[in-house]
């Protein structure tokens, strides 16, 4: 707490050190605490965070409290952060799809390793200066390089939390500029910020700067301009324009934006060694009138008879002409599956033909919660076809001049229809530029994303334009032409007899345009009340669409893969028929059951190459009981119990199985506790007996030939499933495990049914016992013999000897 309250301390004297005649004031908001997850190269496993942000705000400061528990490996924790869209990340760098545009790749992120050598709690910090208004999203996880796979019991219990915070400073005292309204101020030395809101879409957007000299000196004045947030007084180039002006220049000090935003905020901030006054003014370059009326008495009578209709059509003619190409949008449903078309009675087909080459044509479209979570996909097909004339469209200069410099009437469009051009020699190329929240700049489109393809007359040309989780808010596609001379590459006046036709298609779907490819399933996540769609790869494809494939596993190795997890399990063939040939039916049965299961259910479970004979689940459970339960009976038939108690045995076990299988299948440590209890019990029958007949049993013979190599195999196949397996090796050594616990089987099943404990030795049956007990003697005795027959003597002496011992 005391490094975070000098932290503060420290930004707060620094921002009043810069900005000493502003007024802040703190403002938090608090997230409780999170577990992070691994990575993993899935978005799923990431957790998404919301932040909100004011107006107005001149710093603001996340802070982040990273926790992990006690014992922990080392591993990194990412925090990424983004305006206005969840953040686009490739901690591997990763690629993605063809059409996709990578510098929308989230560049604000924190990187910090805690565990293993590192501090388990520590607090990091992040500072952005100037943050824009609106939504802010973070994505937070770990990224552990531990790729074993490891059984639930011998997993180290490691979890990693994070608990973030967010501190804005705020400036309350920002002036308001108004249009035609000049704004006084005296002279200061540090930046003062001014806002000004723009109500309409015009050309242009100017602030005019006029300083006013008191005496000779000179006076210089420094003034920076930027759109959603404050300028950054540090770094020129980071804002949208920037000036520095002498009261000794004769040219004008003045900041200005094309196509300015209606009900955006523009900020202002000045610096100057004198007084001086701000002027806010709107241009309107739309000098002409949409009839072209030259004579000047039928306009005089147009005018005496239709009052005003000629200054209104005028107007309502340069609203239109910088205004945007509305459109109106489609929900599909789906998630995320929007569709966007014109609002234009003559475009339904979202068509247009680009006759102007002056002016871009803007299409506004409205990203927001319906599918800020998917894909935004841009297409557009175009061709040069004979202009058909067939209707004027109101965003096009129909005879009128845009600028002044086409004023003059023989060198408008309409006057060099007539005029053939010669295809041949002019190369006509239709650019795109998608710009989000801006209309400006899209010439060579810095802040957006540029397209161009050259238009041909009898052949279609197309380019497609996929972003990734798109920003919240007004997006612009700006598309106009430019003509060229083939031979020199010299920009020339395009043809107007030919003109581009493009056919725009603009929507938004789940993951990668509703499809992660052959190797990728998409899916739904919900983190912490935020939608989004994410594709989760598989066969070791990675990225945003699952087309990285640099750790891809060949389908040959694939195939053998498959082949080895199934056909591995038919060494389960061995313990069947060797169980059957014993008359051991009941053990024959699970150990079938065990092969039967273990092999379809690796059958189904893979990426390629699957087969399920029924559902997923159930094949999953119905492997884990039958493992369970092999382990279980084998134990318990290596018992000394009577047959009658073996199977009762068997069927409590059998129970506790399905029992640990449906309440948690993954919970090995409620197995072993049980399997532990099986062995006691085994264990306690041959102490038992030990102590009855007063030597070793099982025989050393019978440890050492069978018990022994046993162990030693099954003891393999534990210590490979518990601390060798990894996701490349896992085909290889899982199918070992089959084989080592299903030979095992062999050794440990015993020859023949043993009732030494839980006989019944009461003396109503003592008769029985006793003639039994003699039989298997004098056989014993016989064959130390070389086969002598027996006599009764020495079967007197067997009886005497048993009754000795039953009644002791």
């Amino acid at each position: 707490m005391c490094h975070y309250r000098f932290f503060v301390l420290f930004t707060v004297l620094a921002l009043k050190s810069v900005e000493c005649m502003f007024v802040y004031y703190q403002n938090y908001e608090f997230f409780s605490t999170i577990k992070l997850n691994d990575y993993n190269g899935y978005y799923g496993n990431v957790k998404l965070l919301k932040y909100s942000m004011p107006n107005d705000v001149l710093s603001a400061i996340w802070r982040l409290q990273l926790v992990s528990s006690e014992s922990c490996p080392s591993t990194d924790v990412y925090f990424y952060l983004e305006h206005s869209a969840y953040p686009v990340i490739s901690p591997h760098n990763r690629t993605f799809p063809y059409y996709f545009n990578g510098g929308r790749l989230t560049k604000t992120m924190i990187k910090k390793s805690i565990g293993g050598s590192n501090q388990n709690k520590q607090d990091v910090y992040l500072n952005i200066s100037s943050p824009s208004a609106g939504n802010w999203f973070s994505a937070a996880f770990t990224d552990s390089q531990d790729r074993k796979i490891k059984p639930e019991i011998l997993k180290s219990n490691c979890t990693y939390f994070l608990t973030s915070s967010l501190n804005i400073w705020q400036i309350n005292d920002t002036v308001v500029l108004y249009p035609n309204t000049t704004t006084q101020s005296r002279q200061h030395s540090d930046f003062k910020i001014y806002k000004f809101m723009s109500t309409t879409t015009g050309p242009y957007l100017s602030f005019n700067i006029k300083l006013k000299q008191s005496n000779s000196s000179v006076c210089t004045v420094k003034s920076l301009l930027k759109q959603s947030a404050f300028p950054d007084m540090k770094n020129f180039k980071n804002n949208d324009d920037h000036a520095i002006c002498q009261s000794s220049s004769s040219k004008q000090c003045s900041l200005s934006t094309d196509y300015p935003l209606a009900n955006s905020w523009y900020y202002l901030g000045i610096t100057s060694e004198c007084n001086y006054s701000i002027e806010v003014a709107l241009s309107n370059n739309c000098v002409e009138s949409p009839f072209f009326i030259s004579n000047k008495t039928l306009s005089t009578i147009m005018e005496s008879t239709f009052p005003g209709l000629l200054k209104q059509k005028k107007d309502e003619f340069c609203r239109k002409l910088f205004q945007p190409i509305e459109t109106f949008r489609f929900i599909g449903p789906t998630y995320f599956s929007v569709k966007y078309y014109f609002n234009s009675n003559h475009n339904r087909s979202n068509a247009l033909l680009i006759r102007n080459e002056k002016k871009p044509y803007f299409i506004e479209f409205l990203v927001d919660q319906a599918n800020n979570g998917g894909t935004l996909n841009f297409y557009l097909v175009n061709n040069l076809i004979n202009d058909p004339n067939l209707y004027e469209s109101d965003f096009l200069v129909n005879k009128a001049s845009l600028f002044p410099s086409e004023k003059n009437p023989k060198n408008s469009t309409h006057s060099s229809k007539s005029k053939t051009s010669n295809l041949a020699e002019i190369k006509v190329m239709l650019y795109a530029c998608l710009l989000f929240n801006s209309m400006s700049k899209y010439k060579n489109c810095p802040d957006g994303f540029l397209l161009s393809t050259q238009s041909f007359t009898n052949i279609f040309s197309n380019f497609q334009l996929n972003v990734a989780y798109p920003f919240m808010g007004k997006w612009y596609l700006a598309v106009w032409k430019e003509c060229f001379n083939i031979n020199t590459n010299e920009s020339v006046t395009c043809p107007t007899d030919f003109v581009p036709h493009a056919l725009i298609q603009i929507s938004s779907d789940q993951c990668a345009n509703d499809y992660c490819g052959e190797y990728g399933t998409c899916y739904i996540i919900n983190s912490q009340l935020n939608l989004v769609s994410a594709c989760k790869c598989s066969g070791g494809y990675e990225g945003y669409g699952c087309t990285d494939g640099r750790n891809a596993i060949p389908a040959r190795i694939y195939l053998a893969s498959v082949l080895f997890l199934t056909t591995s399990n038919l060494v389960f063939l061995l313990p069947i028929c060797l169980a059957i040939y014993r008359k051991w039916y009941i053990e024959s049965l699970i150990y079938f059951y065990n092969m039967f299961f273990s092999t379809f259910y690796h059958a189904c479970d893979q990426e390629f190459y699957s087969f399920c004979i029924f559902n997923y689940d159930g094949l999953q459970l119905a492997d884990f009981i039958s493992s369970y339960s092999s382990f279980i009976i084998t134990v318990l038939a290596m018992s000394s119990f009577e047959r009658q108690w073996k199977v009762f045995t068997f069927f409590v076990g059998l129970l506790a199985c399905i029992s640990i299988g449906l309440y948690d299948r993954f919970s090995y440590s409620t197995f072993v506790v049980f399997l532990c209890i099986a062995i006691s019990f085994t264990i306690f029958t041959w102490i038992k007996i030990c102590i009855s007949k007063r030597k070793l049993y099982p025989e050393r013979r019978q440890l050492i030939r069978y018990y022994l190599p046993g162990f030693i195999l099954a003891l393999t196949g534990l210590l490979i499933y518990s601390f060798l397996q990894t996701k490349s090796n896992y085909w290889i050594l899982h199918s070992i495990w089959h084989m080592c616990m299903a030979s095992s089987i062999v050794f440990f099943l015993p020859k023949e049914e043993t009732q030494h404990f839980g006989t019944d030795l009461s003396g109503e049956n003592l008769k029985d016992v006793t003639t039994t007990t003699a039989t298997s003697s004098s056989l014993s005795d016989s064959s130390e013999t070389s086969n002598s027959p027996p006599t009764s003597k020495s079967l007197i002496h067997a009886n005497v000897t048993e009754i000795s011992l039953l009644e002791a």
